[in-house]
């Protein structure tokens, strides 16, 4: 039967999840020195072939990984992860073992959280007219020296309550992702109230997340 699939965790861990996709059962195994989580849908075409379908189908299974989430860092997989057969699945995770226990062993023990920075200015800028090379440099330098300064005070605010930071850049917007110990959630929340507003910008913390910002299934750190 098809299968979709959620997570792998370190297999000390046994999360109990009701449902899943799709309203079906959520299994979970030992495979290969992991533990993999997935439910099986006997009619994918019907649950996730509609857009509002698929919506809420997108829904459920981040339901799914936030419950994993309350007991042990999982590495999720990207939605959907649809198989034809558990043997299917089998396959996957052996294949992909290694690289799995690697990723676990090194985010041990630790939840994402993502804070997304947006900037008044840039909301308000027309990027689609064309500028000289030299407005755009300026504005180039601009950018990344409002980066810099949240950076820089999300880093020092923070302080030993980060266990690693990574960033990411999109057109009018920069996310910074968070790889934050377990046992520092509520005092890395707490410290990054303690920072107040900064001026011109707006951020927003979403999480925790499963850290997957911090693994690359290729093999490396990304």
């Amino acid at each position: 039967m098809p299968c979709i699939l959620y997570c792998v965790t370190q297999p000390k861990e046994i999360v109990s999840v009701t449902s899943g996709v799709c309203e079906c059962d959520v299994q979970s195994r030992e495979l290969a020195g992991l533990r993999v989580y997935w439910s099986e849908i006997a009619n994918p075409g019907a649950c996730l072939g509609e857009p509002e379908a698929l919506k809420k189908a997108a829904l459920q299974y981040q339901r799914v990984l936030r419950e994993v989430l309350t007991a042990t860092t999982p590495i999720s997989l990207p939605f959907p992860t649809l198989l034809e057969s558990a043997e299917a699945l089998e396959h996957l995770v052996a294949a992909n073992a290694e690289l799995y226990r690697g990723a676990l062993e090194r985010i041990s023990d630790a939840v994402q959280y993502e804070i997304t920075g947006s900037w008044a200015a840039d909301e308000q800028a027309d990027l689609a007219t064309p500028v000289s090379g030299r407005e755009y440099l300026r504005r180039r330098q601009e950018a990344a020296g409002r980066i810099a300064a949240i950076d820089n005070k999300l880093k020092n605010v923070t302080a030993d309550s980060v266990r690693e930071w990574r960033a990411r850049q999109e057109r009018r917007m920069h996310h910074w992702f968070a790889l934050v110990p377990r046992g520092d959630r509520e005092r890395f929340i707490a410290l990054l109230r303690s920072a107040g507003p900064s001026e011109g910008v707006r951020l927003r913390l979403s999480g925790p997340w499963p850290p997957n910002e911090f693994v690359n299934l290729r093999g490396e750190p990304r």
